[in-house]
């Protein structure tokens, strides 16, 4: 029998007396993300999928007698993914342990407190690198999160397929073809993501930028009946953004008039434009002029955005085993293989934010 891990397990149930400060407002990035949209795959040595990005040219209007169009073209482009991995632990004496037994409230802190810790800030590292991008093409820590996907377009556009290659965040922004897959306005054109610059002016202009990029991208969640929605998971529709974005709409909400319109409101406490709520994230707040600029809104449809997640490594939490050296004390570990992808860069959503200028 193993003592260690039955007593972890034991007390893992245990009631909810320990308060623990967080480094976020809310995780619901990374909840939803990691949680009911995750994919998990049987293996592999990486991601890829397959887009197409051009025409035959085969369709057109033909008169009686017109000969076929016989074009065979290779269409299709493949992206690929690498795996991420992260990893985290927690330590606990044994012996210590032993000492605090009868005890319920001190094992309760020293035990499941450890516990909870480790999942805090596993969280908060997963939620950190959902809104980042590699520091370089060697860089096999960091992930290409949301914003290496929904990237940064063309400076001063009003609204358009542009944005056509990620960017490192090296300080620098240096352009990369995210997926593998190079894009640019003469060459695999429709692999590019749909950006819009704000220019810092987050008032009537912001719902003029909205209303355009919901049109041209087709971001608009369908109505159907609640209990249908929650039961086959419609909703995944989804703005991600910063403080001064949050507050400048509700300022605009609490003084809708006719030129604001109906379309950007309230519902249950949440800010939604559309039928799509607002999700404040705090790492938006500072700006990144490698990545994703300054006070950005991040339209997400999660029915293009998935995270894969590695079978055999899908926060797999170790059973305790003495450290080196320390034979009464126990290590536990918990271990993740994920990659972050869109499988399709067209119809995945949009950047709207105030320019790097880079």
């Amino acid at each position: 029998m193993d003592i260690g891990f039955s007593t972890l397990e034991g007390y893992a149930k245990d009631s909810d007396r320990l308060e623990m400060t967080l480094k976020e407002a809310n995780y619901q990035a990374v909840n939803d993300l990691f949680g009911k949209d995750k994919y998990v795959l049987g293996g592999g040595d990486r991601i890829e999928g397959f887009i197409t990005l051009a025409d035959q040219g085969n369709a057109k209007h033909i008169s009686l007698w017109e000969e076929d169009s016989d074009n065979v073209v290779n269409t299709d482009s493949k992206w690929t993914v690498n795996w991420t991995h992260a990893t985290t632990n927690m330590s606990y004496n044994r012996i210590e342990l032993g000492m605090n037994m009868g005890d319920d409230v001190k094992v309760y802190d020293y035990l499941n407190g450890k516990r909870k810790n480790m999942f805090r800030e596993f969280a908060e590292i997963l939620h950190d690198a959902i809104f980042q991008s590699p520091t370089s093409a060697s860089d096999e820590l960091n992930p290409h999160g949301l914003i290496s996907w929904i990237s940064e377009g063309t400076d001063g556009s009003v609204g358009a397929f542009n944005a056509y290659s990620a960017r490192y965040n090296d300080g620098s922004g240096t352009a990369y073809d995210v997926g593998g897959v190079a894009s640019s306005a003469s060459f695999n054109a429709r692999y590019a993501s749909y950006y819009a610059d704000h220019d810092g002016n987050l008032g009537d202009n912001l719902i003029t930028l909205l209303d355009r990029a919901t049109i041209q991208t087709n971001f608009v969640p369908p109505i159907v009946v609640e209990e249908v929605a929650q039961k086959h998971n419609f909703m995944n529709y989804r703005y991600f953004t910063s403080i001064n974005v949050l507050t400048n709409l509700n300022h605009l909400q609490l003084l809708s008039d006719d030129k604001v319109g109906p379309d950007l409101g309230k519902y249950h406490g949440h800010t939604i434009y559309k039928g799509t709520p607002f999700i404040y994230v705090q790492k938006l707040d500072t700006a990144n002029t490698s990545t994703y600029g300054t006070d950005p809104i991040l339209a997400c449809n999660m029915d293009y955005i998935k995270v894969s997640i590695l079978r055999e490594n899908n926060f797999v939490l170790g059973k305790p085993y003495p450290r080196d050296q320390l034979h009464n004390v126990l290590k536990v570990t918990l271990d993740l293989s994920y990659a972050i992808c869109s499988t399709n860069r067209q119809r995945h959503g949009f950047l709207i934010n105030e320019n790097s200028g880079l």
